[in-house]
């Protein structure tokens, strides 16, 4: 995607919330990490309001990252008179470069702006987005992952969201599978997870969420949330797969790792006619996909995710479904090419933003994660 510009819609035609869309940029100099971000920012879109930034990178530990995280907040301070939301992901792009998903307001809604969150305003509801949400130095991922929560549960509560108005959240997790006295990262993450969910109301059900790996940084995590939306808000589970929150207790174990709690997410989520489909890897049931070969957990990924929109998965009134955008994390990067050809050959002129990062399970190759609309009967679109 070398100096390559692309746009996608993050929230559908169709929606009755705000009106957002994305461009994801990469890098087309090879300078330095601050010469990299102001040639993605001068090369933005400049007619609409900036909502968010995410920026995708290599960092090769915590110090590094810490730096850079430093950097690219300077750079895009620097550049905007009101600065729009900045997360910063140790993963790195497919041919090295700096990345960035920027999402615009195109209207129809207020903006306030706060240093953690942005809070959107319309006349359908109030959206609630987070930057990424980290403390980097804070001791292990289980103590970070508490922090996190911490901070974001008193976002939540200064703007009058519950918990449960969760209905999207990116977890990033600094060497995901590794295991420390027993005790897998990602468990450690899902223990706080689960202490934070316990108090709220998930009678329907848990927010969409991607749970992986990144190279630093330790643990961050992106929340969005809605609330007063009269639309559709409901989950949708997969028909091959049984859902996370009811994995049973070894799933996630090896050898002498200890399992906790489960992973409290959803599939998908449909809000509106906007779907937020999870991380997604070749798992059925709850097993996974057990093959060394990229090209056939590629294939079965995109076999599970299939299931899962399908239009009479989705809604007795849903005819069709269309991704607007997907990522695609690879564990090994030698692994980059044969992913990106299934992918791009399955997914013809759908956006698609490849990154290296580990998966969370040692046995699984890659994952994928999208948003994308319906079409149903009633609105005949």
């Amino acid at each position: 995607m070398s100096g390559k510009l692309t746009k996608f819609a993050v929230q559908s035609r169709n929606i009755s919330m705000t009106e957002k869309f994305t461009e994801i940029i990469t890098s087309s100099v090879d300078g330095t990490l601050e010469e990299q971000c102001r040639d993605i920012l001068a090369r933005a879109c400049n007619e609409y309001v900036v909502v968010s930034i995410v920026y995708f990178f290599a960092a090769k530990d915590t110090d590094v990252y810490i730096s850079d995280d430093r950097i690219l907040h300077s750079v895009t301070d620097s550049v905007f008179s009101e600065c729009p939301l900045v997360s910063c992901v140790a993963q790195r792009p497919m041919d090295g470069r700096l990345v960035a998903e920027v999402t615009y307001l195109k209207g129809g809604a207020e903006i306030e702006r706060h240093d953690d969150y942005s809070v959107l305003r319309s006349s359908e509801c109030v959206e609630l987005l987070t930057r990424g949400i980290h403390y980097p130095s804070s001791g292990d991922i289980g103590e970070q992952s508490v922090k996190v929560f911490d901070r974001i549960r008193n976002i939540l509560e200064s703007e009058s969201f519950a918990v449960s108005d969760i209905v999207r959240q990116w977890n990033y997790i600094d060497h995901i599978t590794a295991v420390n006295d027993g005790i897998q990262n990602y468990q450690l993450f899902n223990d706080a997870r689960s202490d934070f969910y316990a108090a709220a109301d998930w009678s329907n059900g848990y927010p969409a969420a991607t749970g992986i790996g990144c190279d630093a940084g330790g643990v961050m995590v992106v929340v969005y949330a809605v609330k007063g939306f009269a639309e559709a808000d409901c989950p949708i589970d997969n028909p091959l797969q049984i859902p996370a929150h009811k994995y049973s207790r070894n799933v996630l174990a090896s050898g002498k790792e200890i399992v906790r709690t489960t992973p409290k997410f959803e599939r998908a989520r449909l809000l509106g006619d906007t779907i937020f489909v999870s991380g997604t890897a070749a798992i059925k049931g709850e097993n996974s996909e057990l093959s060394d070969d990229a090209r056939i957990q590629s294939e079965e990924a995109i076999d599970v995710v299939e299931h899962l929109v399908e239009p009479s998965n989705i809604s007795h009134e849903c005819t069709d479904f269309r991704f607007d955008l997907i990522r695609v994390y690879v564990r090994r990067p030698q692994d980059m090419d044969v992913v990106k050809d299934v992918f791009t050959s399955h997914f013809r002129d759908i956006p698609i933003h490849f990154l290296t990062a580990d998966i969370c399970r040692p046995e699984l190759l890659l994952e994928l994660e999208g948003v994308g609309h319906v079409v149903s009967v009633r609105e005949g679109r």
